[in-house]
């Protein structure tokens, strides 16, 4: 077994039982999304078909936002991105979503995937 295929191995998805261990009024989307962006690295995005939203690691230069970005500026559908918030008291700034409609996956997809990034989907629990 590779080194990298033992690190990923280690990482289960959440469940129920993550939300019974968080304060009350946590949400399953919060659980989620917290799961997500501490999982994320720049060569890899989630698409959560569930609620359309696409979450990615950016560069230090900011490129992968500027591909997303701009794909969704050439499907006439720009859309601001936001950092993944995971609690109350701020957000974890390398996680950034986007809602991305079903019509436009396959274009973000693949500018993505052309840029080195690959693209899971992560289908709720």
């Amino acid at each position: 077994m590779s080194q990298e295929r033992r690190v990923y191995s280690k990482f289960r998805s959440p469940d129920l039982a993550d939300i019974a261990n968080m304060r009350p009024g946590v949400s399953k989307d919060r659980i989620i999304e917290a799961w997500v962006a501490t999982r994320l690295s720049i060569h890899q995005a989630f698409f959560r078909p569930s609620n359309q939203l696409l979450y990615f690691c950016d560069t230090a230069e900011g490129g992968t936002s500027d591909i997303v970005a701009k794909t969704l500026l050439s499907l006439k559908s720009p859309r601001r991105l936001e950092p993944v918030r995971i609690d109350a008291l701020g957000a974890l700034f390398v996680g950034i979503k986007v809602r991305v409609e079903p019509d436009e996956f396959p274009v973000v997809n693949a500018a993505l995937r052309l840029s080195g990034i690959s693209v899971d989907r992560l289908e709720d629990l």
